[in-house]
Parts: structure tokens; sequence; C-alpha cells
């Protein structure tokens, strides 16, 4: 169970509040990891501009290539995303013919997954995803970048494991376990390539188009 730690709140003068800042700026994790996440997004967004995309739609987009069918909690938990942002992306990609949505027999669940444009709009974009991808990666270092991504994922874990809202149910869903396959055996450019790919085919029969 998490603790809550009882602190005295520092001086509210400005020299105190100016050291306060310096300190969060060098050391706080929301602060430096919101900031890297907000260049490698504004790198990518100008990168996929030319397909019609930005980053978190081709995330989407991957994510149900690599995951086939998938209902809005196994996105929501696999992207660490909060459903409203997710529905509103989901909703663009709905508009543009780029996902399909479907309910199960049951009736009770919605499963999203690419339509034919969808599939063909990915890998129209995987050219320029590829491109701004290299850059990043030889900036930072070929050698480094594998270990890199490793530390972003158990940094990942680590996190929800300390907030009783992530992952509480305890289960991981068949998307969880292939971005997880994926994350751990990436080896470098090529591995990551070859993460992105169709979904296998799936038998719309027994789905109702929502």
């Amino acid at each position: 169970m998490q603790q809550t730690t009882h602190q005295t709140p520092p001086a509210t003068d400005p020299d105190s509040l100016r050291v306060l800042g310096g300190t969060i700026a060098a050391t706080c994790a929301g602060f430096n990891l919101r900031r890297a996440s907000r260049a490698v997004t504004q790198h990518f967004d100008h990168a996929l501009a030319p397909a019609g995309l930005r980053t978190t739609q081709f995330t989407l987009l991957g994510a149900l290539a690599l995951g086939g069918p998938c209902d809005i909690n196994q996105l929501a938990q696999a992207l660490v995303m909060d459903r409203t942002t997710l529905t509103r992306n989901l909703k663009l990609l709905r508009d543009s013919g780029l996902v399909w949505a479907a309910r199960s027999r049951a009736g009770r669940k919605i499963r999203f997954e690419l339509t034919s444009a969808g599939r063909e709009t990915l890998a129209r974009a995987v050219p320029y995803w590829r491109e701004a991808q290299d850059g990043i990666v030889t900036a930072f270092g070929t050698e480094l970048w594998p270990g890199l991504v490793a530390e972003l994922y158990r940094l990942v874990s680590g996190t929800l494991a300390l907030d009783s809202l992530g992952g509480s149910n305890g289960s991981a869903t068949a998307l969880d376990s292939a971005v997880t396959l994926h994350q751990v055996t990436a080896n470098g450019h090529q591995a990551t390539t070859n993460g992105i790919a169709g979904p296998s085919g799936h038998d719309h029969t027994a789905d109702q188009n929502v």
C-alpha cells in the first residue's frame, strides 16, 4: 500500500523558489520525461505530416496492427492512455475511415481494428516514420538505443506498479503481451520495424458493425 509522505512546505520567497525550480528542472521525472516526450512528438508530427497523420494517430494504427481487434480498455491499458484522449483519437480515425468498430456477438464490447484504408495509410506512413526514427536513434547513439528503450519499459512498469490505478486488475491483455514481447526483444531498427505489420485475418461474421 502506498504511503503518504508528510513534509514541511518550502519557503515561498523568490530566492528559495528559484532554487527549488532548479531542483525540479534538474531531477523531476515528470518535468524531464514530458519535455523529452514533447520534443520527440514534435519531431514525429513533422515527419508524419506528408502521410496525413500525427504521432498519436500513427501509434494507434501501429498498436491495432500489432494487437489485432482490441476494445478500448485493452488499448488504454497497453498504451497507458486515458480513455478520453483515446476515444477522441479513435473517433478521428473512424471518421477518416482508417479504423473499423464492431460490437461483439454478446453485444457487451466494441472492438476496434484497421480497415484496408487504415492498413494502407500505416504502410504509407512507415517510410516517414523510419526516417524520423533513424534520425533520433543516430543522434542518441545506435548502440545505446536498445538499452534506453529497455529502461523506458522498466520505468513504465515500475511507475504503474506504484500507482493503484495502473494495472490494478493484475491481468495482461493480448495487446499488452504483444507490446511487451516486441519491446523486450527489440534490438535496434529492424526488430522495431518488423513489429509493424497488418493484423491477421478476422471473421467479421461474428461481429456487428457499430
